[in-house]
């Protein structure tokens, strides 16, 4: 048996395990190694939709599916198959259209099937171009019929704070998640990374194992809630960082390798 049996270590991506010149650091790709070839297992749990976290997944030939999305879908690598995956409601599509009549100031975009949906176009919109997506900006009337991932809302952090104060009030009937400075959410009800975690863990039934899980933003703060131990970069939200008693060197750090030698002494 490993001195890492019994344990699941998984980390959220940007501002966590990629670094500011967004990589992993050769240091914390040998940490993980170690960690799941001495019994460890070891996922990543992100916003990101699948192209965008492909290309990490299997760099390090992750031992469990992927949590994509902010948790709306758990994706197996190995397999090349969804395990679960949520819609937004119907009902809740219209935000779109509460945010085109009030805001001039944000950027729309709808995720589905793996297609980004520019509703509305803004600076922050423009992070795609040559990174080979799949971005759609002439918009018809049957992107209404499909299943949405999630909307994100992307803007100044200033504009998105206002946002986010007024959002339940204004324009849906559930609180969005905040993923970063420039982005706010909109997913399916109940959708968490820690609930996808929960998904995680009774599909494969891993209920027996210790959690470990680290993040930076408020969308993680589920998936720190469900661990055993839950860790926080210390560039981290200062909110999230309240939450928790487990601090992380920051993402340029090698934030894994620490968490990593935490478990071994414990």
């Amino acid at each position: 048996m490993g001195i890492f049996n019994g344990y699941i270590l998984v980390s959220d991506m940007d501002g966590t395990l990629l670094n500011d010149k967004r990589i992993i650091s050769d240091e914390d790709k040998k940490s993980i190694q170690y960690f799941m070839d001495n019994g460890g297992l070891f996922t990543i749990a992100t916003g990101r939709m699948l192209p965008a976290a492909s290309r990490f997944a299997r760099e390090l030939n992750l031992s469990l599916p992927i949590i994509l999305y902010n948790g709306s879908k758990v994706y197996d690598y190995s397999n090349e198959e969804v395990i679960k995956e949520y819609f937004l409601e119907e009902e809740r599509k219209d935000v779109i259209n509460k945010i085109l009549n009030t805001r001039n100031d944000v950027g729309i975009e709808v995720y589905s099937e793996e297609n980004i949906y520019i509703f509305k176009d803004c600076t922050y919109t423009k992070r795609f171009t040559g990174k080979g997506y799949n971005v759609i900006y002439d918009i018809d009337e049957d992107v209404w019929k499909k299943r949405w991932t999630k909307i994100l809302v992307v803007g100044d952090k200033n504009v998105l704070d206002e946002m986010e104060e007024e959002f339940k009030e204004k324009y849906d009937s559930e609180i969005p998640i905040r993923s970063g400075y420039n982005f706010l959410e909109v997913v399916p009800r109940y959708t968490s990374k820690g609930h996808a975690l929960k998904d995680l863990i009774n599909n494969y039934n891993l209920n027996d194992l210790k959690i470990v899980t680290v993040g930076d933003n408020m969308n993680d703060k589920e998936l720190i809630e469900e661990a055993h131990y839950g860790f926080v970069v210390d560039n981290g939200n200062e909110k999230l960082k309240d939450r928790t008693n487990y601090i992380a060197p920051s993402n340029n750090e090698n934030p894994i390798t620490y968490i990593v030698k935490f478990i071994e002494k414990i």
